[in-house]
């Protein structure tokens, strides 16, 4: 009996050991921390106990050692960051391109063939796919250090489909003689036939779109002067020479339109006060943006078109969170009236489309002598010089104050990217709905620019 004992205890000791040592494999596998011994567990376990004679720390001391409450991820928070979790969600892919862009220097190397040393002069080529010009091809060349003094040239020029062309020139200078005095020269050129004009004003449907040939020349000088903190004033001289036909495209905007199938040449101008104080005009953070401006309009050729116009616009530039989330708010009121007898030509009326604040709807969409804009907008970082945004657009056009209706307003929303830099703006990129459909917008220029090129969608 004894020897038999003897026997068995040994191979219980052994099936005990390996399966222990089992089980201490399996835990290791799934924990990946070391194990400690129990010697010294016992001893951890003894250096956390207090002292003899100690006394343990108060439950406030306890209470203070624990980590602070993370303010930003309450629930308030968390709704109001739920679009722009979305949309960065849905940016993901694009945003890994980016990354693989920057990793290889992709633009660096293709602005070799084009850019001088400096990155200050150049010359490269332009396309338009889609948009208003439909298709074409050109180029721009640019000098942002003119005689080494920061003066600034570009020219663009675009030859499109249907011998269609448009061109822009622009001088600045920053600092005339030296002085406090700036000066902008800004010359544009268009040959388009098919430009859109919808009947009826706020009122007016789809099917009231009707098409006319434009041939432009605009040539605006700007002098002015910071007066003092961030406030500036300039005054505006404008040459505008215009003819106008019915297009041959079907349909075409009537003859007995106002300005339709006639010329005009004409002198304009137009006294401004700015107020400036965003931390930056091409990616502001912070401040406030306000302009008033007020223009004359007298045809030099004739007497048939003689009328006046001013506009006021209020930008306010609120960060948010960290700081690198940015909620602008914007208003916009645009008015025009005749003067002795004169009268409005169609095609210079105040506009509100995809290329002027409500960007939900076609160029040329809503048209009259007043315009009301209203613009919400969310901006947060995507990627170092990529953002995107999220955008709530409302407005209309009227004849008459009197014609101004709440039920009126017409609403777009959309979300986008913007590729810019606190130096210069590169493109925006975006996707807006609105009653007419969605429409998808690609844009070399900054959002709510008074520059004509821009108002009627040819920003280069």
């Amino acid at each position: 009996m004894t020897v038999g004992h003897t026997h068995v205890i040994p191979f219980l000791f052994m099936r005990t050991l390996l399966l222990l040592t089992l089980l201490l494999q399996a835990a290791c596998a799934t924990r990946p921390s070391p194990v400690v011994p129990p010697m010294e567990v016992s001893q951890q376990a003894a250096s956390d106990e207090p002292p003899a004679g100690a006394t343990a720390p108060p439950q406030e001391e306890r209470i203070q050692t624990q980590p602070p409450e993370d303010k930003e991820n309450t629930l308030t928070n968390r709704l109001l960051a739920a679009p722009e979790s979305a949309w960065t969600g849905l940016a993901y892919p694009f945003k890994k391109a980016v990354i693989a862009y920057e990793q290889h220097d992709l633009m660096n190397r293709a602005l070799d063939l084009f850019l001088n040393d400096e990155r200050t002069a150049g010359v490269f080529p332009k396309f338009a796919l889609g948009g208003t010009l439909s298709s074409g091809i050109g180029f721009t060349a640019f000098n942002s250090n003119l005689f080494r003094e920061h003066k600034e040239a570009r020219l663009s020029y675009i030859l499109a489909t249907r011998e269609n062309q448009v061109a822009e020139l622009s001088y600045r200078d920053p600092s005339l003689f030296g002085s406090q005095w700036f000066l902008d020269s800004n010359t544009f050129w268009l040959n388009f036939d098919e430009s859109h004009f919808f009947l009826g004003g706020n009122r007016a449907t789809e099917g009231d779109q009707t098409n006319f040939e434009l041939k432009q020349l605009a040539w605006d000088v700007t002098l002015g002067r910071k007066l003092f903190d961030n406030i500036s004033a300039a005054l505006t001289g404008r040459l505008l020479i215009a003819d106008t036909k019915p297009s041959g495209r079907l349909p075409a905007t009537p003859a007995s339109v106002i300005g339709n199938n006639s010329s005009m040449t004409a002198l304009a101008i137009e006294p401004s006060l700015r107020y400036d104080s965003r931390d930056n005009p091409f990616r502001a953070t912070r401040g406030w943006f306000v302009e008033g401006a007020f223009t004359y309009t007298d045809q030099v050729d004739r007497d048939q078109f003689r009328y006046l116009g001013y506009r006021v616009e209020v930008q306010r530039y609120i960060p948010v969170f960290q700081g690198n989330r940015v909620l602008l708010l914007r208003a916009y009121l645009a008015k025009q009236d005749t003067v002795g007898g004169g009268a409005i030509p169609f095609y210079e009326l105040n506009l509100l489309d995809l290329n002027n604040g409500l960007r939900g709807f076609d160029r040329g969409r809503w048209q009259d002598k007043g315009a009301l804009l209203f613009n919400v907008e969310w901006r947060f970082p995507v990627w170092q010089d990529v953002e995107g945004d999220i955008f709530l657009d409302e407005g209309q056009v009227f004849g008459d104050y009197k014609d101004l209706q709440l039920k009126l307003f017409r609403y777009s929303a959309g979300a986008g990217l913007r590729f810019v830099t606190n130096r210069k703006f590169g493109f925006r990129f975006q996707v807006a709905v609105s009653e007419d459909g969605v429409l998808t917008l690609l844009r070399g220029n900054l959002e709510f620019l008074q520059q004509r090129a821009a108002k009627l969608g040819f920003g280069f």
